[in-house]
Parts: C-alpha cells; structure tokens; sequence
C-alpha cells in the first residue's frame, strides 16, 4: 500500500511539473520586427502578413524588444507596441523623456522611461502607463 502511495506521489509530482513546463512555452513564436529605412515591418506570422509602421523623416529607433506575440519600439520621438492580435498602437514621448528600460514578452511590453512605468497588451492593444513618483 505505502508503495502504491509513493508511486501515486510520484505520478503526481511528475505530471505537476510537465505541466508547469508545458504552461511556460504556451506561446507560439508569432511575430518579427524588420526594420527597412523609413519604415517599420511586423511580421505577422499567426495571420500570415505584414503590418508597416512609416517613421517620420528623421526620426530613429532608439530601443527594441520582441517577444513572442508583441514588439516594443523606442523612437527618438515615440513609444510604438505592436501586438500579434492588435496591431501598431503609438504614444508621443513627453518633451525631454528618455527611455530607462524596454521589454518584452508573450503578449507583455514593459518600458520605463525617467518620466513614466508604461506596460502594453499585445492582445487587446491597450497602453497602461502610471507617472514616476505618484501614487494612487
């Protein structure tokens, strides 16, 4: 009986940790960030196309993250998340903000800039933001 039991354990503890592996790799690779002169390319894997985001004349990306289904753009001008399921969804820098940090991962964006912490939803296309050094 005890040896039924720790085999049952046993089973348990194994199918417990496939399935936390399993649930760390659930996003499938789906989106790219190509940068051609004025303009910046995603691709789309999961739909099949490609999605350009035409950059002003002299404006150049300063920073860049990509994760599995959402791409993050610091511009000398802007904040660019790209999402697999929403597209391109800019935010104007404030006069003066420099980029602190920029991320990303599965559908997450994270930048943090001197001025503000902003995270991005690559699923619903929503920008968060909250201003450094206030509290709700």
């Amino acid at each position: 009986m005890r040896a039924l039991n720790r085999q049952l354990v046993a089973w348990c503890l194994a199918l417990a940790v496939g399935s936390l592996a399993a649930a760390d790799d659930q996003v499938a690779k789906a989106v790219h960030l190509i940068e051609d002169k004025s303009q910046l390319v995603a691709s789309n894997v999961r739909f099949s196309r490609f999605d350009p985001f035409k950059l002003d004349a002299r404006e150049r990306v300063l920073k860049r993250a990509e994760g599995k289904a959402v791409i993050i753009v610091i511009t000398d001008q802007r904040i660019l998340g790209y999402g697999v399921l929403s597209g391109w969804r800019p935010l104007d820098l404030l006069a003066g903000e420099n980029a602190v940090k920029v991320s990303a991962e599965d559908f997450a964006g994270l930048v943090i800039t001197d001025k503000r912490y902003l995270n991005f939803n690559g699923e619903s296309g929503v920008w968060g933001l909250q201003v450094r050094g206030v509290t709700r």
